[in-house]
C-alpha cells in the first residue's frame, strides 16, 4: 500500500507544527518568531521582511538541514520582492541536492530515523525550486539558464513508479517557462511542444471524488459565511453604533456574474480600451502565437502547499495532504475593467500525489513492520520499542498550493491590477480580493509581476482618528 494519502481537513494548528510548546507554558520570543515565520504566506500582516531576516540565522551551509530552511527562506524573499536573495539560495540548494553527501548520516538513517540524512526535499519540491530559478533567470534575461532549469524542473519530477507513467512530464508551470524561453531563444518548434505540455492537464485517481467533496464542503462554508456576513453589516450599518464606512461582504456572485467594471472605476470609451488581446482559455494563452504578442503576465500563487505528516504507530511512514485553503480560481482586473481569468498552471498537492511508491518508502515500510513485530516479541521487545524508525518529516513549509497565471496584451501604462478569489465551485470569496497599485506597463517588453493571495489585505477601512 502506498503511505502517500490525502486527507480533507486540517486544522491551522499543523501549519505551524515545528512550534511547539508545552501545556501551560507561554511561547518564548523565538517560538512566536518561528510561527510568524512558517505562517508567512497565510498572514495579512505578515512583516516577510522581519520574518526573512528571522529565518536567515538557520540557513548553515553546513547543517543537514540546509535545503529546507533555504528554500523557506527563498520563499519569504520571493514574497516580498528580494529577488536576488532567493536566487543565490535556490542555487545553493540544488547545488546541495546534486552533490551533497554525507555517507555516515545516509547510513544511519537506513537503520534509524530517517530524518538524520541530509534533507533533500521531495521531487516536487525539487522541481519547484528549479522553476523558481528559470523564472528568476528569465526575468533577467538569461533565456538560456531559464530553459536549463525549467528542463532540469521536469527531470526532477519524474517519477519511477510504474503506476504513475503517465505522470512523468507534467510539471505544467516548468513548461510554461520553458517555452517562454525558447521562445525567445528562437527555437519555434520546442516552444510549441512545451507550451502543449503546459496546457494538457491529467487528472489523478480519485480527484473527481476529492474534488466533489470540497465543492459540497465549501457550498456549506459558504452558505454559512453569506448568512453572518449579511448579520454582521446589518449590525454595522443600522446597530446602536454604527461603523463608518462598513463594507456588504455578503455577495458571493459566479466568476461569471461579476461585473465587466468594478465600483469606483470609469468605463472608458471603447476607443481606449485596456484589454488588446486576452486568452478565453487555457489551451489559447499556452500557444507560440499568443505569447509571442503578451506584454502583461501576472504569476499568481494561492493558497498553502502540500503537508507532510506521519503515519503508523511507531510513525515509520510519511504521507502528503492537501492544506485547507478557499480559493481556488483567480480574476484579474485592471483598473476596475474586467480583463480575464488566470488559468491554473500549477497544483501541487497533485505534483505530491502522482509520485507514487519509491524505494525509500518501501524501505522504511520493511523496517516499520520489522520494529512492529519486535516489539510483541518475549525478551526483546522492551529493547525493539527504543529503535527509532520515524520516517522523515521535514518539507517545504511556504510552498503555495496552486499557481494560475495571467497573460494578456494591454495598453501601456500604469495600472492598478485587482485580483478576485473564487472557490472550487467558482463563487466570489470577496475577503480575498486584492489590488497592487500603479504596476507599470512599458511600451516592447513583458512585464512579469509575482503575487499571493492573502485575505483582508484589500477589504479594510480605517475609521478616521478622533481628536
Amino acid at each position: 500500500m502506498n503511505p502517500r494519502m490525502s486527507i480533507r481537513t486540517l486544522g491551522w494548528s499543523i501549519l505551524l507544527g515545528a512550534l511547539f510548546v508545552p501545556a501551560g507554558c507561554e511561547p518564548n520570543e523565538t517560538q512566536i518568531k518561528m510561527g510568524q515565520a512558517m505562517s508567512a504566506r497565510a498572514d495579512p500582516k505578515a512583516d516577510l521582511n522581519a520574518s526573512a531576516s528571522f529565518l536567515q540565522s538557520y540557513v548553515r551551509p553546513d547543517d543537514k538541514d540546509f535545503v529546507m530552511w533555504a528554500m523557506d527562506h527563498s520563499s519569504l524573499c520571493l514574497m516580498g520582492g528580494n529577488y536576488e536573495q532567493a536566487k543565490t539560495e535556490l542555487l545553493q540548494c540544488v547545488k546541495d541536492i546534486e552533490s551533497r553527501q554525507d555517507k555516515q548520516k545516509e547510513q544511519a538513517a537506513a537503520l534509524s530515523d530517517e530524518s538524520m540524512k541530509v534533507f533533500k526535499g521531495e521531487p516536487f519540491e525539487r522541481a519547484m525550486a528549479c522553476t523558481y530559478l528559470g523564472l528568476l533567470h528569465y526575468l533577467e534575461g538569461d533565456y538560456n539558464n531559464a530553459r536549463i532549469f525549467c528542463s532540469r524542473a521536469n527531470m526532477a519530477d519524474k517519477t519511477t513508479a510504474d503506476n504513475m507513467a503517465k505522470y512523468r512530464d507534467d510539471f505544467r508551470l516548468a513548461h510554461f517557462w520553458l517555452g517562454k524561453a525558447y521562445l525567445k531563444l528562437g527555437q519555434a518548434d520546442n516552444a510549441r511542444i512545451a507550451f502543449g505540455k503546459a496546457a494538457t492537464r491529467l487528472p489523478r485517481a480519485n480527484e473527481q471524488t476529492e474534488l466533489e467533496t470540497t465543492r459540497r464542503n465549501q457550498a456549506s462554508e459558504r452558505d454559512k459565511r453569506i448568512r453572518l456576513e449579511a448579520k454582521s453589516y446589518e449590525l454595522a450599518t443600522k446597530g446602536e453604533k454604527p461603523v463608518p464606512g462598513a463594507t456588504d461582504m455578503s455577495a458571493s456572485p459566479a466568476i461569471a456574474e461579476m461585473p465587466a467594471t468594478l465600483g469606483g472605476y470609469p468605463s472608458p470609451p471603447p476607443a481606449e480600451a485596456i484589454l488588446l488581446r486576452g486568452a478565453s482559455s487555457c489551451q489559447e494563452m499556452c500557444s507560440s502565437d499568443f505569447q509571442k504578442d503578451v506584454n502583461l503576465i501576472l504569476v499568481v500563487e494561492t493558497g498553502l502547499g502540500p503537508i507532510k505528516y506521519l503515519l503508523g504507530e511507531n510513525q515509520f511512514a510519511d504521507a502528503i495532504m492537501r492544506a485547507p485553503y478557499p480559493e481556488r480560481n483567480v480574476l484579474v482586473y485592471l483598473n476596475g475593467q474586467r480583463a480575464g481569468q488566470a488559468w491554473q498552471m500549477l497544483d501541487l498537492f497533485h505534483q505530491a500525489d502522482t509520485r507514487g511508491t519509491t524505494e525509500k518508502d518501501r524501505a522504511q515500510f520493511a523496517k516499520g513492520v520489522t520494529q512492529s513485530i519486535l516489539r510483541r516479541m518475549p525478551y526483546v521487545g522492551s529493547l525493539a520499542a527504543y529503535w527509532n524508525v520515524k520516517a522523515d518529516h521535514r518539507y517545504w513549509h511556504l510552498l503555495p498550493g496552486e499557481v494560475h497565471i495571467y497573460a494578456a496584451k494591454v495598453r501601456p501604462g500604469l495600472y492598478n491590477v485587482t485580483i478576485e478569489s473564487f472557490d472550487s465551485n467558482g463563487k466570489l470569496l470577496p475577503r480575498l480580493r486584492q489590488t497592487r497599485y500603479y504596476l507599470p506597463v512599458r511600451d516592447g517588453r513583458e512585464n512579469i509581476y509575482l503575487l499571493h493571495t492573502v485575505a483582508e489585505t484589500d477589504n479594510v477601512y480605517v475609521p478616521p482618528k478622533k481628536n
